[in-house]
This record gives structure tokens, C-alpha cells and sequence, in this order.
């Protein structure tokens, strides 16, 4: 009676694992990009529609700005004297680049000034683009 199994079976086992994994990695990989992306434009999009309302509900000057570095959105309001910052939002962990990283908005909700922005979200192969148009609305490109 034989209680275990041969080198040989364990190293075939062994060789069919690591194939099927190798096949399988490379659409998971891709899956995780693209979720990743898609994560990150989400939260942009959240942070976006709420310093829209902000202005709104504020009656004042509120923008959000971009930094690619730490790959956040700061939410400020205008004072008289400066910007207040109320809150700083991580975006995820896909990188971004933006064509005008300072998108302000009027107390209308409008977009103000130089508020038109191309924003890309980016990870490994998945990408997708944002676009602020200049009265302040997104859309997904």
C-alpha cells in the first residue's frame, strides 16, 4: 500500500500550477488597472460634484486643485483675504495628469476663469480621461 506520492508527481503538479497561474495573470493584472482607474475617477468625480455644491451652498468661490504627486484633490473656499482649505481627498493609486490642475468654480456653480481641464487617470494599460468643460461640468471621455 503506497502512502504518498512520487517527486515526479509533485513536480508534475507543480509545473501545471505555475502554467495555469502564468496564464491567468497577465487578464488579472488588467482587471486590477482597469479597476484602479476607474476607483480614482470616481473619487475625482466625487470631490469635483461636491466643490460644486460647495460653492453653491456657500455663495462664494470654491475650487479644487490637483496635486499628481500625492494624487489628491484639496477643496477650497475663497475668503475675503485667501483660500481656506475645508478638505483633502486621495484619489487612489492610479497617476493623473490634468491640463490645469485649479478648477474654480462661481457661486452659481459655474465654472470661473480658466476652468476647462482635461484630467487623465492612468495604471499600467487602463486609462480614462475626464473632461471639465468651462461652465464647470465633467464627463467621462
Amino acid at each position: 500500500m503506497r502512502n504518498g506520492h512520487t517527486v515526479l508527481e509533485l513536480i508534475i503538479v507543480f509545473v501545471l500550477l505555475a502554467l495555469a497561474a502564468s496564464m491567468a495573470l497577465p487578464p488579472l493584472a488588467r482587471l486590477l488597472d482597469t479597476a484602479s482607474v476607474r476607483e480614482s475617477a470616481g473619487r475625482y468625480t466625487a470631490a469635483h460634484h461636491a466643490a460644486r455644491r460647495l460653492a453653491g451652498a456657500r455663495g462664494m468661490l470654491a475650487r479644487i486643485e490637483l496635486d499628481s504627486a500625492a494624487r489628491s484633490a484639496t477643496l477650497s473656499v475663497r475668503t475675503r483675504t485667501r483660500w481656506d482649505t475645508l478638505e483633502i481627498r486621495l484619489l487612489g493609486s492610479a497617476s493623473l495628469r490634468a491640463s490645469q490642475r485649479v478648477i474654480t468654480f462661481a457661486p452659481m456653480g459655474l465654472g470661473f476663469g480658466l476652468s476647462n481641464s482635461r484630467i487623465v487617470f492612468q495604471r499600467g494599460m487602463a486609462s480614462e480621461t475626464l473632461v471639465v468643460s468651462r461652465t464647470g461640468r465633467l464627463r467621462r471621455d
